[in-house]
């Protein structure tokens, strides 16, 4: 069997000429592979630290036939070449593609400059608007602002690396960003705020408060088990009002964590208080024999639950029946790693009837079932049933 290996790169050296620079590339591969040598080609020119690799290698098997692959690696982006660069193709000989990549770079750097102007006015701006943001308690704003602000500053650096592919950068265009003395006196201004909570019988109170008194549009979050539950906003006088029913949407006894629904890092900077509340149903009125059909796991799933729920059954046939009729729908995954349950539970205790359903996910349909039951939506199940005896 002969085998041959071999790499063939054509490129010519380029020619400068005031702010014009050009570069002429060849390949027995492609006109699209010509193109892109020229620009890695003309890249390596505007910046020492660029480094491509280009190879194109034939391969011949026992049965003759060759096939070609083309080996790419690039260790800096060449975007300011593409942007700012004309691709002309020339003329195929002797089997090559050809194609010259030429950009001027005055014309490029210009460009750059006026950019590099206008971002720097837009972060003055900024500063200036975060700075009352905070002093009219606009926290929320404050942080969107805020990171507009970074995002301004990631784009100046950005555009100051370029402008440095064509021409040395004078020391006055260096950024001088106040983004650090901002951020200090965010955190500063965040770490006066006091949250406070208060649990009524119809609703969950959150008031917050600074230095200068209540906290208007303050943005409120609820979670519970890690998941979002509820938003909201603090009115004028910093009071931001979640009823019990969203509370106890998810479950009718639990606990929420109330925490400043603001970007992590400035909750964690400022040590922003979060506070966890615990909160309770009363206990159903009825006691109720439990009738399930369905699955073993999933119906003891069922019992635990509905007494969690706060409505407690037992085993006395002098209770009411409340009979729960269970089907399930089972999927594995395409590896057989874990499986979905979809269930559905057909529950009624004299008139009062319920048809809910759920998804859960475990490591086989048992699992998989079990974990549906606690997704069950409880404030339903208690809503229906925590009175239908009566």
């Amino acid at each position: 069997m002969n085998k041959l290996v071999f790499a063939l790169i054509f490129a010519f050296a380029a020619y400068a000429s005031a702010g014009l620079l050009s570069y002429t590339a060849y390949s027995k591969k492609s006109q699209k592979d010509a193109d892109q040598l020229a620009l890695d080609g003309l890249a390596k020119q505007l910046r020492s630290k660029v480094e491509s690799e280009f190879a194109v290698t034939k391969t011949e098997d026992a049965e003759g036939n060759i096939s070609e692959t083309v080996l790419s690696k690039k260790k800096v982006s060449t975007n300011i070449v593409i942007k700012g660069a004309k691709l002309t193709a020339g003329p195929k000989q002797d089997g090559k593609f050809s194609s010259t990549a030429t950009v001027d770079t005055d014309q490029m750097a210009s460009k750059i400059l006026v950019d590099l102007a206008a971002i720097n006015d837009k972060m003055k701006e900024l500063d200036k608007i975060i700075r009352a943001d905070i002093l009219n308690g606009d926290y929320r704003k404050m942080t969107l602002d805020m990171t507009d602000l970074e995002k301004q500053a990631d784009e100046y650096s950005l555009n100051l690396e370029n402008l440095s592919c064509l021409q040395k950068i004078p020391p006055e265009l260096k950024l001088e960003t106040t983004i650090g003395k901002l951020m200090e006196f965010v955190v500063g201004n965040m770490a006066a705020l006091k949250m406070e909570t208060d649990l009524t019988s119809e609703a969950l109170v959150v008031t917050i408060t600074d230095v200068a008194g209540p906290v208007e549009y303050f943005p409120i979050a609820l979670t519970q088990d890690n998941k979002d539950l509820a938003h909201e906003k603090t009115n004028a006088e910093g009071v931001a009002i979640f009823p019990l029913t969203q509370v106890k949407k998810k479950k009718p006894t639990g606990e929420v964590t109330v925490h400043a629904d603001l970007k992590f890092k400035y909750v964690r900077k400022s040590d922003f208080i979060t506070q966890t509340v615990s909160y309770s149903s009363e206990k159903s009125a009825c006691t109720y024999r439990l009738a399930c059909d369905g699955p073993t796991e999933a119906c003891a799933a069922m019992r635990k639950y509905l007494n969690d729920a706060g409505i407690p059954t037992l085993d006395k046939d002098n209770l009411p029946l409340l009979s729960v009729k269970m089907s399930t729908v089972d999927k594995m995954n395409a590896n057989k790693s874990l499986c979905t349950s979809r269930l559905t539970a057909v529950m009624q205790a004299g008139k009062a009837q319920l048809t809910i359903d759920a998804q859960g996910v475990g490591r086989d349909a048992d699992a998989a079932q079990v974990k549906a039951v606690t997704k069950l939506n409880a404030t339903k199940i208690y809503n229906t049933f925590g009175k239908a005896c009566k």
